[in-house]
């Protein structure tokens, strides 16, 4: 697909209120770009010419009075990721050169350096992210003996629309915000395409375990569908997870937004207390998202997959459920659905899975396995990037077997967390999970070892008590900024609109078969128009040159319109109903051919105009039955979910941040009787830390209330994700 920027820049000049600063000049340089293959629009912004002085500096004009640059410096969040640091350090010495040791001049300080910041592009490309966002402010503190001290604060961010939608980009906010802000995976030379993430974690059941993840994203990946390798591990003296994929990803026109194929191996051993359950498989499996629906307040996700592989089990001293095997091969179909929404302050989605398995190579559906989940996540700013956030998560699952099952396709609970599809950036959860009793140990039914029915509810509630802002209060508290962010956006949104109102059958009569018909009119109008001139020598030669002027200007913009014709603005500018009082050019033909004709009476020229004024009002009445109204909802749809994640990457995100937590888990696993099965209650509190350039962990205890055999009184919970170490 061919990529046009389509661009909205502007300029503001406004105070910050920062203590630390004396006298702060600042000028927000905001660029949004969306990228497409249809639409092409920029404007530019006027630069404010009054500042507003405060504290000491109050009033001085510092190029008037002579002050000298000191020092300058450029600050950027994510300067922790090489391919910014580097950019970010070759600008520094770029202006440090310009501006450093010399009298303070405007054209330097503010012109000229933000073109070196914006020469350096912090904003690489990407193969997928598509609405662009980068803030500059360029802040004067420490203003005293006639010097000053310059910052230059950058902010860069791509939001992909509709993933930016599901609950797991909100957890990837919090814990990876240069992922969430689209800085992790981008075409630069700096930009590695080998991540490895270590992994960390504890329970009394798996004991002390440890493992990583490593990602390999290489531009092409043997020329084939697939664009990224990922081996996952983590094991322990008593447990072991390996998981192995290769994945692509695109996204395509129309109705679905995003799609997404794999190839996955997983291999795992699991202790449960009384043994053992493990297994190993190979899966394919492909998904889709469509775009935003009920006017930009969801998305549908849908997909499947086929598995085969074998399970196994030790389990000692238990009984087995009647239709039940310890040990087997087996192959199964997955599908799977849900529903995201993203609302201010909110995440919701709710997804269903079904399994049907066999035991063995047979055709046959040996099991049926039913899973519901739903997710909510709340968050609110109680104080300046002080959020509180609550995680809430309901999953449900049953299972019917009219054949034979493996004992570890049923449900075993704790606080090991199993996916129903492995793999999956869509996380659907497969069994019970609370926190309160470690590894797999919540297994023990009425029946025999595994429940065939299951509920879990787990609640998390945290917040933020210290914590460093991704976005600084001077910026986002401005009604400048807010105000220049609003309206980008909104220009953005008439240029996506553009976009589905060139899909439009009349626009695409418009432009496919009227539209064809106007140069050749036009050129037969010149010429009746420079015939009867000929005719005519020295007479009305001031209305000959006026209408000529027009016929030709009219010719040119006619040949770009035909070669340009999925160029909405280009094709409009030729019609009266053009917002654009300078454009309507063949309406001012007519009109300025009819002046001329008035005096001359020429029937050549009135047949001629005649025939284009024919074509015009064809090509109007075409325009007129464009569903102007569907374009503008499908267009705030696209862009609603951009709208949420940037508010909340710039009012809500922090750097790092320390939160206490609190959680409470209830899990009911069935058949329930005579002791085994049953609910369990489980709070607890910890703390949890959150650090993007660095790591996230989080520490904790829960408490088991109704103690069943073998289940324990509680457990330690601890997981640590630690920095990707190539970067």
């Amino acid at each position: 697909m061919k990529s046009i920027t389509s661009c909205f820049c502007v300029r503001i000049c406004s105070s910050s209120f920062a203590s630390a600063l004396l006298y702060t000049l600042q000028t927000l340089a905001l660029t949004l770009l969306v990228t497409s293959d249809q639409v092409c629009f920029a404007q530019s912004g006027e630069q404010a010419k009054k500042i507003h002085a405060t504290n000491d500096c109050k009033g001085i004009d510092l190029e008037k009075e002579r002050y000298v640059v000191k020092s300058s410096r450029i600050e950027d969040p994510f300067d922790f990721l090489p391919w910014v640091r580097i950019k970010e350090r070759r600008a520094a010495d770029r202006i440090k050169a310009l501006v450093d040791g010399k009298p303070y001049l405007n054209a330097a300080v503010i012109d000229k350096s933000l073109e070196i910041i914006e020469n350096e592009n912090f904003l690489p490309d990407t193969s997928d992210f598509r609405i662009r966002i980068a803030v500059e402010i360029i802040s004067v503190e420490n203003c005293s003996d006639h010097t000053v001290d310059v910052v230059y604060q950058v902010y860069s961010t791509q939001v992909l629309p509709v993933l930016s939608g599901v609950p797991e980009a909100r957890l990837t906010e919090r814990q990876a915000p240069q992922t969430a802000a689209g800085l992790s995976n981008v075409n630069a030379p700096a930009a590695k395409p080998v991540h490895l993430t270590p992994l960390a974690g504890y329970d009394s059941e798996n004991k002390f375990f440890g493992g990583g993840r490593l990602e390999i994203t290489p531009k092409r990946l043997w020329n084939g569908p697939f664009n990224s390798i990922a081996v996952e591990g983590k094991g322990s003296s008593g447990m072991r997870f390996v998981e192995a994929d290769l994945s692509g990803s695109s996204d395509p026109s129309g109705p679905l937004a995003h799609l997404e194929w794999r190839l996955n191996y997983t291999n795992y051993l699991l202790p449960t207390g009384a043994g053992d359950i493990s297994g190993g498989h190979l899966s394919a499996q492909a998904s889709a998202m469509t775009k935003p629906v009920a006017n930009g307040n969801f998305t549908i996700r849908f997909g499947a997959m086929l598995e085969g592989g074998n399970r196994q089990s030790d389990l000692r001293n238990t009984q087995i459920a009647p239709n039940t095997v310890d040990s087997a091969a087996f192959g199964a179909l997955k599908l799977y659905a849900g529903l995201n929404s993203r609302l201010p302050h909110n995440v919701f989605s709710v997804s269903y899975g079904l399994q049907l398995g066999a035991v063995g190579a047979a055709a046959r559906v040996d099991w049926r396995k039913h899973l519901g989940d739903i997710r909510h996540e709340f968050w609110y700013p109680l104080g300046d990037h002080r959020i509180l956030d609550l995680e809430s998560r309901f999953t449900i699952g049953g299972i019917q077997v009219p054949g034979k099952i493996p004992i570890s396709e049923r449900f075993f609970g704790g606080n090991n967390e199993e996916a129903f599809i492995p793999g999956e950036s869509w996380q659907i959860r497969g069994n019970p999970v609370i926190r309160a009793i470690p590894g797999s140990r919540l297994f023990r039914t009425s029946d025999g070892a595994g429940g065939d029915r299951f509920f879990s509810y787990n609640l998390t509630a945290a917040y933020a008590l210290w914590r460093q802002p991704l976005v600084t209060r001077e910026l986002t508290g401005s009604g400048d900024f807010n105000s220049a962010l609003n309206d980008s956006l909104n220009t953005i949104t008439r240029n996506v609109k553009r976009i589905y109102l060139v899909k439009d059958l009349h626009y695409h009569n418009l432009s496919e078969q009227l539209l064809p018909k106007v140069p050749s009119a036009l050129d037969a109008l010149k010429t009746a128009v420079q015939n009867a001139q000929s005719a005519r020598p020295g007479q009305f030669t001031e209305q000959f040159n006026v209408c000529l002027r027009v016929i030709n200007t009219a010719i040119r913009r006619t040949r770009n319109a035909v070669e340009a014709r999925a160029n909405y603005s280009t094709v409009v500018a030729l019609l009266s109903v053009s917002a654009n009082e300078d454009n309507n050019w063949l309406g001012k033909v007519i009109a300025s051919v009819a002046d001329l004709n008035a005096s001359l009476q020429d029937p050549a020229i009135t047949t001629a105009s005649a025939a284009l004024d024919l074509i015009r009002n064809d090509m109007e009445v075409e325009f007129r039955q464009i569903d102007q109204r569907k374009a503008q909802r499908l267009a705030e749809a696209d862009l609603a979910f951009t709208r949420r994640t940037l508010h909340s990457l710039f009012n809500d995100v922090n750097i790092y941040s320390i939160s206490p937590v609190f959680v409470f888990d209830v899990a009911k696993i069935s058949p329930d009787k005579a002791g085994h099965g049953g609910v369990r209650y489980g709070p607890g509190a910890g703390l949890r830390l959150e650090l993007a350039s660095a790591a996230h962990f989080t520490i904790g205890y829960a408490w088991n209330i109704r103690e069943g055999l073998g289940e324990g009184s509680g457990t330690v919970f601890f997981s640590l994700g630690l920095r990707d170490i190539f970067h």
